[in-house]
């Protein structure tokens, strides 16, 4: 699977309405494609500056908007990528001014403080029976009894609120429904806060339920003394499901590190995606009731290598619910989501985000067990994949880039060669072989135009420049060559690509019949004519 970025464009910012930032109707002209092995994503995208420094945050739909929350708490709108404004929304407090208070302190002088992991971690749009809103989760500390929570605020929204220009709020406006329990104290072992390892994604299932995944803030016996998510009386390292009526809570799943993304699939059943250490991230299905293990039990290590302590079977998890998949190594696994009407090939598979992976995760379940797991190279470590109310995929990276995915419109190439073996004078048995010979230029080269992943498209091959595509790999012996790429040089060429360049990359085609080695030459010539 390979990527290529044509451009990266920068958002513009200016200052309006109420002291908060505001992007400006820039032209970015920022594309990106993106291949997998049914289909090819076009990308389009800007960068969404945030201050102070950070990463989190989440993405959810409204009406035709995306609503973007950034980790220090700022809303915007985006319907692309052209097209993203701040909005007029103060966030609940979440203690970080108080955190930066208590942290100069005398008695936590010996404390390590990271500010930028007080953060936002989680916003989704939610309508229920009775009413529709926004819910946000973040780790909120409080002041009065220095310790920290996992929050989630509610914004009951007036019932003829359509579109996100209409959204107002001030930071009192907000009402948390639900906190978990204990508070917990600060840390003196590693650092004080771990808010990294908060998980707080959140799903939404009518009419009023909302299922919560909290992290153990590294309350695991490794990195804090204590160990927190085996505690069933104790909100850590578990899935939660509060009832937005009642305000109730309750334990659905124990034995969870970070699980960094929760989804419900189209059958109802509830899946997390968990992060774990030095390999050992996980997509656990959801089993009321059930113990996933952490950190009892574990696929991953210590990230010294060492075997995380009182493992009950070292690098096996045999002894509670094991992961529907696992990754070793790991690709640091973020959110998750279902996907539904953006291409039949895909619909109905879940999608996951990777951090260190760089990549997109596509996978199809089927009985409960997965049957793939397809990698889908981005390049940029993504924090959150969500997909919009039109069908559109996209993207909140930690460099801040916010990226709208569609599935790219097929070039005309294919079709084109297709029709051009199908209509030439050939038998059967040579419109076999040349068939045959394409597939094998096709294991490295692309036919679609200005793509040049893994070697030079072919597209446009017969005229060009030799040595002259967008391709990052030529070798010297193709680099240096002067002239362009005639029939004559085709057929040298692919007869004997080190003879004609000595010190190529390129390996012996193994195409040793003239007949065969002509009809390439003659579609390569065909193909350059029609792209042109």
């Amino acid at each position: 699977m390979g990527f290529r970025w044509f451009c990266l464009g920068v958002f513009a910012l200016g200052l309006t309405g109420g002291g908060i930032a505001l992007p400006s109707a820039a032209e970015t002209g920022e594309k990106q494609q993106f291949d997998s092995i049914f289909l090819r994503l076009v990308g389009e995208g800007s960068t969404v500056p945030t201050e102070p420094a950070g990463s989190g945050g989440g993405l959810t739909s409204l009406g035709d908007a995306v609503l973007l929350l950034t980790h220090e708490g700022k809303i915007f709108s985006a319907r692309s990528a052209r097209d993203i404004e701040g909005l007029a929304i103060e966030t609940p407090d979440n203690g970080l001014a108080a955190y930066r208070r208590v942290a100069e302190l005398e008695r936590y002088q010996n404390f390590t403080f990271m500010f930028h992991w007080i953060r936002y971690n989680d916003i989704l749009y939610y309508r229920s029976d009775s009413e529709h809103g926004l819910l946000l989760s973040y780790t909120e500390f409080n002041e009065e009894n220095e310790c920290y929570v996992n929050a989630i605020a509610a914004l009951v929204l007036n019932p003829e609120i359509r579109s996100a220009e209409e959204l107002s709020a001030r930071r009192e406006d907000w009402e948390v429904v639900y906190r978990t329990r204990p508070c917990l104290p600060l840390k003196e072992q590693w650092r004080a806060i771990e808010g990294h390892m908060a998980g707080g994604r959140i799903a939404f299932e009518a009419p009023a339920t909302v299922y919560l995944a909290s992290g153990d803030y590294h309350w695991d016996g490794i990195y804090a003394p204590e160990v927190i998510a085996q505690d069933p009386d104790k909100h850590y390292g578990k899935v939660m499901a509060i009832d937005l009526a009642s305000r109730q809570a309750r334990v659905v799943s124990i034995g969870h590190r970070n699980p960094q993304g929760i989804a419900i699939d189209r059958n109802g059943q509830l899946w997390v995606a968990e992060h774990g250490m030095r390999g050992g991230d996980e997509l656990n299905r959801v089993i009321e009731g059930a113990n996933y293990g952490w950190p009892e039990e574990t696929l991953g290590t210590k990230y010294n290598r060492l075997p995380a302590p009182n493992t009950r079977s070292y690098g096996r998890h045999e002894t509670f619910a094991a992961p529907t998949i696992a990754w070793l190594p790991g690709v640091a696994a973020s959110n998750l989501t279902l996907i539904k009407g953006f291409h039949e090939s895909w619909d109905g598979d879940l999608l996951m985000a990777t951090l260190a992976g760089k990549s997109l995760f596509r996978i199809r379940v089927r009985d409960d067990r997965v049957v793939f797991a397809e990698r889908i190279e981005i390049g940029k470590r993504i924090r959150y994949v969500h997909q919009h109310s039109d069908g559109r995929l996209v993207l909140w990276t930690d460099d801040k880039s916010l990226i709208f995915l569609t599935v790219a419109v097929q070039s005309f190439v294919t079709e084109f060669m297709d029709d051009y073996i199908a209509n030439a004078d050939y038998d059967d048995i040579q419109r076999n072989q040349i068939k045959v010979a394409l597939g094998r230029c096709m294991e490295c080269h692309s036919f679609e135009p200005r793509v040049h992943t893994n070697s030079p498209s072919l597209a446009a091959m017969f005229g060009a420049s030799i040595g002259s595509t967008d391709y990052r790999g030529y070798s010297e012996a193709l680099k240096g060559r002067d002239g362009r790429w005639s029939r004559a040089d085709l057929a040298a060429f692919l007869e004997d690509p080190a003879a004609y360049a000595p010190g190529t990359t390129m390996p012996d085609s193994g195409i040793d019949d003239p007949f065969i080695l002509e009809q390439l030459v003659n579609l390569l010539e065909a193909v350059g004519n029609t792209a042109e």
